[in-house]
């Protein structure tokens, strides 16, 4: 295939990998089956326009993105996975998307396996608009988010900032009063936290972090942090990073095709894969089912 490989300098990677020599090694992976690669390396400020540069173009067959999930918010905001298959190279931190679409987080075997890939279709959701890939969070999660980027901003490292902002959250504690409305019926919770996920999470152990067992199942997962204490949101924690997050006494989860959700502000900020941004109330999310066109390798859970 004739591919467009943009590579994200930014990525987390990076901090450990040598950029010049890594990117020529995964460039010349794809060379070596036969695939006709051109190569950009930008900067996250010039990230979209690249992307969007090469969505337009009629002599590239894919455009495959070098970076982690923000990074392949970014290809889908400028136009990719429609006409033309979005690929991902897993470069960042946690790279939830590469591993639900069965992508060794190795660049380099990640490469090897894209290089013999074939076109799926997965599901695509959003809400007012604006598409997200894996889960959507409000609450305390954005301000955490928002807080640990500041911080990288400065200097930290991510993990670090992650850990100080979180401390931060955890010590201000802000709780919401959402109506939550799905399939015609209307909840009012106080809640920490409301995560919307693409399809559902499987419930998978340390050390990984959660996947999902399918992409193309055509609904949202909606979860509700049912405590509003501080121990109690430790202990839903605890329970996620041991693989058991769906503790009943302390979760309440919904599934749906469309969810809207308002609170006490007209204006409510949220994250989506990671990139947060504010969005007018109500926040009408949506699923659209096998409307995303990625590259993945054979026999991968989303087939």
């Amino acid at each position: 295939m004739r591919l467009a490989l943009v590579i994200n300098r930014s990525a987390g990677t990076f901090r450990r990998l040598p950029l010049e020599s890594t990117v020529e090694a995964i460039a010349a992976v794809f060379r070596r089956h036969g695939h006709d690669v051109t190569v950009t390396v930008c900067g996250k400020r010039d990230l979209s326009a690249a992307l969007a540069q090469w969505a337009r173009r009629d002599d590239i067959d894919a455009i495959i993105t070098g970076g982690g999930d923000g990074t392949f918010l970014t290809a889908i905001l400028a136009g990719l996975g429609n006409d033309k298959p979005v690929g991902l190279l897993p470069l960042g931190t946690l790279n939830l998307l590469a591993r639900d679409l069965g992508l060794p987080t190795d660049p380099l075997a990640a490469a090897q396996a894209l290089a013999f890939s074939r076109v799926a279709e997965i599901d695509l959701a959003e809400v007012n608009g604006l598409p997200f890939a894996i889960w959507a969070s409000l609450g305390m999660h954005p301000r955490v988010v928002r807080r640990r980027d500041k911080l990288q901003a400065e200097g930290l490292s991510k993990w670090r900032a992650f850990a100080l902002a979180a401390l931060r959250a955890f010590r201000r504690y802000p709780l919401m009063q959402v109506d939550i409305t799905i399939n015609g019926d209307t909840i009012t919770m106080i809640t920490p936290i409301v995560v919307i996920s693409n399809n559902a999470w499987a419930e998978t152990p340390l050390p990984l972090p959660p996947s999902r067992a399918s992409l193309d199942r055509g609904e949202l997962m909606v979860h509700v942090a049912k405590t509003t204490s501080r121990w109690g949101l430790l202990w839903l924690a605890l329970n996620a990073l041991l693989g058991r997050w769906r503790v009943n006494r302390l979760l309440q989860i919904f599934s749906a095709e469309q969810v809207v959700v308002t609170g006490r502000k007209s204006r409510m900020m949220l994250s989506l894969d990671g990139e947060v941004t504010v969005l007018r109330a109500p926040l009408v999310f949506r699923t659209h089912p096998k409307s995303l066109r990625v590259l993945v390798p054979d026999e991968t859970p989303c087939a």
